[in-house]
């Protein structure tokens, strides 16, 4: 199932975009890839960040949807005893995973998405993380680290060019929390209305 999500390409120059889906079979995961196909040649490159989802499932829609999407660089995974212990799959070659083992580990998380960050800019690279997702952050994280880790890895992203969308399921918390993330954000998508706003209107 694709999710379309009209103007969703339309988010300007935001570095961090705030994607608003239900978290419902696949749909977080192909609406995190029309963000990211969205983005036209604002990125070169792609790297899930799967806290929600075991990489291999990820990577295998991904595959699905291959010949639209920006190539990827990398998939970092916070792997916990119940995910798959596979350390590559991919669509043209293998596909590193970067494991995160401890998924209250945010300090972690952010270190080896931005190492990814740092090498795919190294190479000429930029890149859109999708982090599927901030509803499973927020099941491992206060609010207030949560809204840090947002921020920083926004500001990992905008030193390299790079582009970051962050999904959370808005049926999942409370109006004040989806307040809370909409504000750390340059811009929002919400994949049930079809539309993107700043994240200041």
């Amino acid at each position: 199932m694709t999710v379309r999500i009209r103007g969703a390409a339309d988010i300007g120059d935001a570095t961090t975009v705030l994607l608003l889906a239900p978290d419902v079979s696949d749909r977080p995961t192909d609406a995190c890839m029309t963000v990211l196909d969205g983005l036209g040649d604002r990125i070169d490159r792609a790297v899930p960040v799967t806290i929600s989802l075991p990489a291999a499932e990820w990577l295998s829609l991904w595959e699905r949807e291959a010949d639209t999407g920006p190539p990827l660089a990398a998939c970092v995974d916070v792997d916990r005893t119940t995910r798959s212990t596979a350390e590559t799959a991919g669509t043209d070659g293998a596909v590193p995973v970067e494991r995160v083992v401890d998924p209250t580990d945010l300090e972690a998380i952010g270190r080896r998405v931005s190492d990814v960050l740092q090498r795919a800019d190294d190479d000429g690279d930029r890149v859109g993380v999708a982090v599927h997702s901030l509803t499973g952050v927020l099941g491992y994280a206060d609010e207030p680290t949560a809204f840090k880790f947002v921020y920083t890895l926004g500001e990992v992203a905008r030193r390299v060019d790079g582009v970051v969308v962050f999904h959370l399921d808005p049926a999942a918390h409370d109006d004040e929390t989806v307040e809370t993330f909409r504000i750390v954000c340059d811009a929002v998508v919400d994949a049930d209305r079809g539309r993107s706003a700043g994240a200041d209107p």
